[in-house]
């Protein structure tokens, strides 16, 4: 049974592969035929299309290509051209082998012709050159043709070579200029004598001029010779807030030093075990000082860590408080809060509960509700204090609202639908997974409740989806919806026929024999 589409289907320009064409032995008739049609008919072994017009006036069906393609084909070799094969009806994969001219060689005359790019005959051109000699500096291969090689003669020279120490004073002659003719030829060559002066005496002075007194300062040494020529001049620059640097003529020296203001950009390290003296304020611009001592001293500056210390008592975190027992849990020793036995504690001193419990004057506590000292002066120990000497905070008091918007909704504590919603120890709430409780997935095997059939060419699954492992008592096919795909990796959806009947029978039917467990359903009951 093949798939019935009641409607056309529409590829969107993808291939289809490893298709077959519908065999048959003999062409349909006209009811069962369409216009564009096509068949493989197994009797003729031909493909065959159904057409408007057959040449008689009348729809019909005709092979393939019967009047618009080359059904044999032939060639032969003519007075000028040649085939390496010459065919005489020839169908299928037809070649006609290496085509070639069928000219022969020869010797040429004034009477042979040629074809010309312009597609005209012409004659074979016959001049009078019947020799090309040397001449000077030219030499000739293969004089009289047919190919003559015209080459410059190579030119040979020897080259001198001498050494010469000229002293002060003294003269030498170098080439001053070149000439050559337009073949590249020395015409003419010029000399010229050159004397060497005659003394290289020269005295220089080395002295410190001032540069720029403004930031940044800088001093200069000058090079000068004996005719009063500064030849060369060096900069030394300091560094505006950094370092200051002076040029002193009268004593010819440069003077280094610090800026009264300096500027450092890196890190100021002071590795000397001597007291340092800061005549002025220290603006730290924001910063923190590490690394700061313990002060002893009324004046000296103190560590974050001596000031946690000098109030250490007043106004704390206590600890955690157990609400099942009543006792603290971080005091050495831990005591109660409430009672006769009461420990000593200041106003602002607090717990944070740890333990669910009502050991607090009978109060509900959970985990991470406060307990503070509200009392002025705070609470004796063994005083018995009401529970009007502590306030109670409780963490959870709000409940969650609901609302149209953020900021009119109530934020509190909440509960989870555990049908939902699963919530770890942590608190971490995570949405269940969302599956449809009306879908199953059945593989398509021969187990209840699935039964299996071949017969006709055909393997055909049965489904009773009114089993309790799918839908149960009064599921009907009608109302199921289902989807092949393969029983494993990459689980790709394929299309088989699927029939339902009035009561709970669905079936899958395949071409061919298909084994079980190579397919199975996604079904949805709606």
């Amino acid at each position: 049974m093949a798939i019935n589409f009641l409607n056309t289907v529409d590829f969107n320009r993808n291939s289809v592969n490893n298709i077959r064409i519908q065999n048959l032995g003999a062409d349909p008739s006209a009811a069962n035929s369409a216009i564009g049609q096509v068949y493989f008919n197994t009797g003729l072994d031909t493909l065959k299309q159904y057409v408007s017009d057959t040449g008689a006036g009348n729809p019909g069906w005709v092979e393939v290509g019967a009047t618009s393609g080359v059904e044999s084909f032939t060639n032969s070799s003519g007075t000028y051209v040649a085939f390496g094969t010459n065919n005489t009806a020839a169908i299928g994969d037809v070649t006609v082998g290496t085509v070639d001219l069928t000219a022969v060689d020869g010797t040429s005359t004034a009477a042979d012709r040629f074809l010309t790019k312009a597609n005209k005959w012409a004659t074979i051109p016959f001049g009078d050159i019947t020799e090309v000699q040397p001449g000077t500096y030219i030499n000739i291969t293969n004089q009289t043709g047919p190919i003559p090689i015209v080459n410059h003669d190579l030119t040979t020279r020897t080259d001198t070579t001498s050494t010469a120490a000229p002293a002060y004073g003294a003269t030498f002659t170098a080439i001053d200029t070149v000439t050559t003719n337009t073949t590249g030829h020395i015409t003419a060559l010029n000399t010229k004598t050159i004397t060497i002066p005659a003394s290289d005496d020269t005295r220089y002075t080395l002295g410190v001029i001032a540069g720029s007194v403004a930031d940044p300062k800088s001093g200069k040494i000058v090079l000068t010779d004996n005719d009063g020529l500064a030849i060369s001049t060096v900069t030394f620059k300091g560094t505006t807030g950094r370092v200051d640097v002076l040029g002193n003529p009268g004593t010819s020296e440069i003077i280094v030093d610090l800026a009264t203001n300096v500027d450092i950009a890196g890190t100021l390290t002071v590795s000397g075990t001597a007291e340092s003296t800061i005549a002025g304020n220290l603006n730290m611009s924001g910063k923190k000082l590490l690394s700061v001592g313990n002060g002893t001293a009324a004046s000296d500056g103190v560590n974050l860590g001596q000031v946690e210390a000098l109030v250490a008592g007043i106004g704390l975190f206590k600890g955690g408080y157990n609400a099942t027992t009543g006792l603290t849990i971080n005091l050495t020793p831990n005591g109660s809060l409430d009672g006769a036995n009461n420990i000593a504690l200041d106003q602002g001193d607090f717990f944070v509960v740890t333990t669910d419990g009502n050991a607090f004057y009978t109060t509900a506590l959970e985990v991470g509700d406060m307990i503070f000292v509200n009392k002025v002066g705070g609470i004796a120990a063994n005083s018995n204090p009401p529970i009007g000497d502590y306030t109670v905070v409780i963490q959870d008091a709000n409940i969650a609202g609901s609302g149209a918007t953020d900021t009119a909704t109530e934020k509190g504590v909440a509960g989870f639908d555990s049908a939902s919603f699963d919530v770890s120890v942590n608190g971490w709430v995570q949405l269940n997974s969302q599956r449809n409780p009306y879908g199953a997935v059945q593989s398509l095997n021969d187990t209840s409740p699935v039964s299996r059939a071949v017969s006709g060419g055909l393997t055909t699954f049965t489904i009773n989806l009114a089993d309790a492992t799918l839908f149960g008592p009064g599921a009907l096919a009608k109302n199921v919806t289902a989807e092949v795909t393969q029983d494993s990796a990459p689980f790709q959806t394929v299309y088989a026929d699927v029939t339902r009947s009035g009561t709970a029978s669905m079936s899958v039917v395949f071409s061919g024999t298909v084994a079980i467990d190579l397919y199975r359903v996604l079904l949805t009951h709606v």
